[in-house]
């Protein structure tokens, strides 16, 4: 899960006024080819390339089948193009290339000037990967073209990646199953680009979403929130904002996430900067229900008799069966007063494990899951409008 932020292009307004955002959902996924249903997709790929936003791989269970039933995951390789009319009107386009080189979902993607960069991600065979490529929109030849990029350091899924420029950063995530605290560059203004590392984040942990915005001076990376497996079985959950500041290649900790004066954990969320000094937080997984459900599969794993165990498994079905869906709370940061507030909720339910775009200034959230197991097909898109 990342941000793609362009800076510019964004009123002073939103900087003032930033307390309503129009909620719709304008389009869904379509199905993929050969296909007549769309399921929708978990882990994609997304960003905008030369006015189109476009959304490749991810994942889901197809089969009909919860993962606690026995249902089996199953990743994608299509590619889809959407396109905004003179007219308002949405429409799919058919491009040539349609197919990713792999079936692959959970890795980060961030929107440059050249199009889409795309890193990681888990396939059908590995939990984690160190491709990297980029995909960009040719409107003359209505086709994405992708191209490769120099593979990561280290196989890593559920990373979050964010831009400045032509530097590109890739932040945490899980490799070999266990978080990461490692970050990486990538300099695509130098002659032979390569991955670099920089100052590890303060807390290995996936699940995050970067962001770039201003810190009153420069563009920073913010780092927000995530969660962090650990041996127990029960994760770590996080509230954390971190800053790295390009200048210097440290990592300073800011105002935790906070609800009032309550503390808030968040993972798998999507986030967008809007104006000159803020970041938009938006859903994500608060995590009460997700320790509750990792609390029952270490208690599972120990239990002594068949009979304990298939009274705890029964606890933990009721449980998922009547999952409430994931957090529909929008935050706002101010990176230079250093405060966190919540501006409001979605009209439906949040949608975690994607990646939200701002096209146009406008945001987007293509697909995602929206309960455990329960993926969408809907791009939903908030307005950021001023009083």
């Amino acid at each position: 899960m990342t941000g793609s932020i362009a800076l510019a292009g964004h009123t002073m307004a939103q900087d003032k006024d930033l307390e309503k955002i129009s909620w719709s959902v304008p389009t869904q996924i379509p199905p993929a080819p050969g296909t007549d249903k769309q399921l929708g997709l978990a882990g994609v790929f997304t960003g905008t390339s030369n006015g189109v936003l476009i959304i490749a791989g991810g994942s889901n269970f197809a089969d009909g089948a919860m993962p606690w039933q026995g249902g089996k995951k199953l990743h994608y390789d299509d590619v889809y193009v959407l396109e905004k009319g003179a007219n308002g009107k949405f429409n799919w386009l058919r491009a040539k290339t349609n197919h990713l080189p792999r079936k692959i979902a959970y890795g980060a993607s961030t929107t440059i000037p050249e199009g889409v960069v795309c890193a990681g991600g888990e396939t059908e065979t590995s939990s984690g990967s160190t491709a990297v490529f980029l995909m960009n929109w040719d409107a003359e030849k209505k086709d994405v073209v992708i191209a490769d990029f120099p593979s990561l350091p280290l196989p890593l899924a559920n990373a979050c990646m964010t831009s400045v420029g032509k530097m590109i950063y890739l932040i945490g995530g899980e490799s070999e199953g266990k978080p990461s605290a490692k970050c990486f560059t990538l300099n695509l203004a130098d002659q032979k680009p390569r991955w670099k590392s920089i100052t590890d984040l303060p807390v290995a942990m996936s699940h995050s979403v970067a962001v770039t915005q201003s810190n009153g001076k420069h563009p920073c990376i913010y780092v927000i929130g995530g969660r962090s497996s650990t041996a127990s079985g029960i994760s770590d959950l996080h509230g954390y904002t971190f800053c790295y500041d390009p200048t210097d290649n440290q990592w300073t900790g800011l105002s935790n996430i906070i609800e009032g004066k309550r503390p808030i954990n968040i993972s798998a969320a999507t986030a967008v900067a809007a104006g000159t000094r803020h970041i938009v937080l938006i859903g994500g997984d608060k995590g009460t229900i997700f320790h509750k459900i990792e609390t029952y599969n270490a208690l599972i794993a120990r239990a002594k008799t068949e009979e304990e165990k298939q009274s705890l498994q029964q606890q933990k079905l009721t449980l998922l069966n009547n999952h409430p869906g994931f957090s529909r709370d929008v935050y706002r940061f101010n990176t230079l007063s250093n405060l966190w507030e919540k501006i409001g909720h979605l009209p439906f339910y949040g949608q975690v494990t994607t990646t939200a775009v701002l096209w146009n200034d406008e945001i987007f959230i293509p697909g995602g899951e929206i309960k455990p197991g329960t993926r969408t097909s809907a791009i939903s898109m908030g307005k950021l409008n001023s009083r």
